[in-house]
């Protein structure tokens, strides 16, 4: 019998995975030689706004699903009438938002972290939350500073908690600085390290990748620190991970199930699409190469038309996603979610969107 129909070949295999002990479904993905098929930004479908509230900017919101099946978002947050910028510098809170869905329906909680206002390495602005769990511990990865007006003084910082609802014990002292060692990429780096990632590798080490600038060279790149545990030390390895001429940020990693590393970043200047992002990977997570297009503008994926009161609250005026962060179900991206700069319903705040990617 000759078979003509793709999909049924598929559940064919999947079907004679299931019964054989040494070829189960998992182990069939796993040989698949691309993560194309999962990170293809032309199957990506536009779902929403996921958080939106006129009187708060939203930027950025980390996802994560409970032992219950609840949504969870941790999201950037501070007051829309001061501005994006400078109103991240100084007033940044990170917030918890929950939901019986991936992509509606997220309601305020609770306001997990705000800057101490005290003599520590976080008194401002709380951003960049990365939310992640190990056992039975929740780690709220961010950054921090001690300065609004001194980008150098950002630090990359660990909170961690038994609940997502807190309370959160904070780290007395940052994650990540820049290197105190001149001979280090880091050294006296003018944005300090932010954009944190953090991935446990199936060797049991921390991964945690981070933008960073190289002194007195133009452009942000993405490097990497190590460590055997959550907490640290971490070590910062000696250049950046991906070698890139154009600045990239927003860094999110994950472990595919073709055993590489995927590292997702925006593209603000056009390496291959300005306003899109950039999908690099890595067979040891500590070089990447030429990446590929992970997602294209917001406009890609919705009409203009149809958002006629449109304005924008930050940046040219391009459409794009950024600080892109990625629900991961079963070890596979399923849902990218990332703020903008524009205002779709036009209101004087920035909001969190939410797209399916497969």
């Amino acid at each position: 019998m000759i078979i003509k129909n793709a999909a049924l070949i598929v559940f064919m295999l999947a079907t004679i995975g299931f019964f054989l002990p040494h070829a189960g479904a998992e182990d069939l993905i796993a040989e698949t030689p691309s993560m194309n098929a999962i990170m293809d930004p032309d199957q990506i479908q536009y779902l929403g706004v996921a958080v939106n509230d006129p009187q708060m900017t939203s930027w950025g919101g980390s996802p994560i699903r409970d032992d219950e099946g609840f949504y969870h978002l941790f999201v950037a947050r501070w007051p829309s009438r001061l501005g994006v910028n400078p109103g991240w510098r100084s007033h940044s809170e990170i917030a918890h938002f929950r939901s019986q869905y991936p992509d509606k329906g997220f309601t305020y909680q609770q306001t997990s972290l705000a800057g101490t206002g005290q003599e520590t390495w976080d008194k401002f602005a709380p951003h960049n939350p990365l939310i992640r769990k190990y056992g039975g511990t929740y780690a709220l990865i961010y950054i921090a500073r001690t300065d609004p007006k001194v980008n150098s003084s950002q630090r990359i910082g660990l909170a961690t908690s038994p609940s997502l609802n807190g309370p959160w014990t904070r780290s007395t002292e940052p994650l990540l600085a820049p290197s105190a060692d001149p001979e280090n990429w880091t050294y006296h780096s003018s944005c300090g390290v932010n954009n944190p990632a953090l991935l446990k590798m199936p060797d049991g080490r921390f991964f945690l990748y981070f933008k960073a600038m190289k002194n007195g060279v133009p452009g942000t790149r993405m490097g990497l620190a190590i460590a055997d545990n959550l907490a640290g030390p971490y070590e910062i390895q000696s250049a950046p991970v991906t070698a890139n001429e154009q600045s990239i940020e927003d860094g999110y990693a994950f472990l595919g199930p073709d055993k590489e590393v995927h590292l997702v970043t925006t593209d603000n200047h056009g390496i291959l699409e300005k306003g899109g992002g950039l999908h690099w990977t890595s067979s040891d997570g500590i070089q990447f190469g030429k990446p590929e297009l992970a997602y294209h503008r917001l406009d890609a994926y919705i009409d203009k038309s149809d958002y006629p009161s449109a304005q924008t609250i930050y940046g040219s005026g391009i459409w794009k996603i950024e600080r892109p962060q990625i629900l991961l179900e079963d070890g596979l991206p399923t849902y990218l979610y990332g703020p903008s700069g524009i205002s779709t319903d036009g209101d004087p705040a920035t909001e969190c969107h939410v797209l399916r990617l497969h």
